[in-house]
């Protein structure tokens, strides 16, 4: 029957659609699992960062401590040194004292250093803590996105299955009709199971397009969140560069204002 013949071909058409449609999904799948391995991965070395930046702030809260101490003994000692002992001589007594002051002001700019790195290795923390989540989200965006692709793979085979089964009700019907002889009961009783079948297989292919198009959907908004997310983690990135970059600076100036004071002691001997 040429109608028949017509609707298989149409079928077909849709079976073959569907398969493609199936292969460029599981394509991106691919993808997508190779993305969720790299999130994985990235989280890894967030954390080991982190890890690094934490274990580096103990030392430099050490340090600032110390620095503080330093301080706070030399003001001590200027206080207790305020009036001349007996039996010193008064310039004697006087360049000790300005001795004591000049150490100290070296000391309270080597304190605000000390704290200086040690708020640099806070801020570098914080990044890396900020990192690390940005990294944990792309992995459950990662994630998010495999499971949605894998949804829409079902609801194509799903629409493949149904697809099937029309072809398959229209080649037994054509088969019942080639028969010879054909009773009339027989082909009610097969126009009627073909109907059913395809007032069946019509809503479930319905359901089955449904399904897909909000697994799309929902890979779409997925997609976006992700893009959102790395230019997060960008700049996340560049303001842990930044960081470390101050951090870098601190040093610096630590270091030369602890070779000026080494110079002075030197020179004060």
């Amino acid at each position: 029957m040429p109608y028949l013949e017509q609707e298989r071909a149409r079928l077909q058409a849709e079976l073959q659609a569907a398969a493609a449609e199936q292969s460029a999904l599981t394509t991106q799948l691919s993808a997508q699992q190779q993305a969720v391995t790299v999130a994985q991965t990235q989280v890894s070395a967030a954390q080991t960062q982190l890890a690094q930046q934490q274990a580096a702030v103990p030392p430099l809260q050490a340090s600032a401590n110390a620095a503080d101490s330093r301080v706070a003994d030399l003001d001590q000692e200027i206080l207790d040194a305020s009036e001349p002992e007996p039996g010193i001589p008064p310039g004697e007594w006087r360049r000790r004292l300005a001795a004591l002051k000049r150490q100290r002001d070296q000391a309270r700019a080597d304190a605000a250093a000390a704290h200086a790195r040690l708020s640099a290795g806070q801020a570098a923390v914080a990044q890396a803590q900020a990192a690390v989540q940005a990294a944990e989200r792309r992995v459950s965006e990662a994630k998010a996105t495999v499971a949605g692709t894998q949804t829409a793979i079902a609801g194509v085979q799903a629409r493949q299955q149904a697809i099937q089964q029309q072809i398959d009700g229209i080649a037994k019907v054509t088969t019942e009709i080639d028969r010879d002889p054909i009773t009339r009961p027989t082909v009610e009783q097969l126009a009627a199971e073909l109907s059913a079948r395809v007032f069946e297989l019509e809503d479930a292919h319905i359901q089955a397009r449904l399904e897909q198009e909000d697994a799309e959907e929902h890979l779409r908004n997925l997609i976006i969140r992700r893009n959102d997310l790395t230019q997060r983690t960008a700049d996340v990135t560049v303001k842990l560069s930044d960081a470390k970059a101050r951090l870098a600076t601190v040093q610096q100036q630590f270091d030369v204002a602890d070779a000026k004071l080494t110079a002075e002691l030197e020179a004060g001997q």
